[in-house]
């Protein structure tokens, strides 16, 4: 759980090591969505990138079985998920993407991702390696 009001209607199906699997996937995806819209629409291809590029990190930062520099828990992953969410369902609007299947596209991918942080299990820490985890930290100075 992300420890969103939202997350409290899914169900818990996604363990660390699949989401992972599916972020790495997600992230590829828009890579080749952005080469393909570089031909039509180049608002579009650089929102691709930007999406491609911040779903990378977000699995790249993460302390889950695949990430590699485990910066932050897997929770705090799931809250930037549904930020990742928000900003593809936005990208057309916000950037005046005229496409249709371009608009469809970001619109497929925010439900997509809603739908997928909404039944990962965010208290999976099957893959965890570090102790101290930036929420921690925050936690921390919340009660000094």
């Amino acid at each position: 759980m992300a420890g969103l009001f939202v997350d409290n209607f899914f169900p818990r199906l996604v363990s660390a090591k699949t989401h992972g699997i599916i972020d790495y996937i997600h992230a590829s995806t828009n890579f080749v969505a952005a080469a393909i819209f570089r031909g039509t629409d180049k608002r579009g291809s650089n929102a691709a990138l930007a999406l491609g590029v911040s779903v990378l990190a977000n699995a790249l930062m993460t302390d889950y079985p695949l990430g590699v520099f485990r910066v932050y828990s897997f929770k705090t992953h799931g809250i930037l998920d549904y930020g990742v969410a928000a900003a593809s369902a936005a990208f057309p609007t916000l950037l005046g993407i005229k496409s249709s299947s371009q608009r469809k596209y970001f619109h497929m991918q925010g439900a997509g991702e809603t739908l997928i942080a909404g039944v990962s299990d965010y208290s999976d820490n099957s893959g965890k390696r570090h102790r101290k985890h930036m929420g921690k930290v925050f936690e921390g100075r919340r009660a000094a």
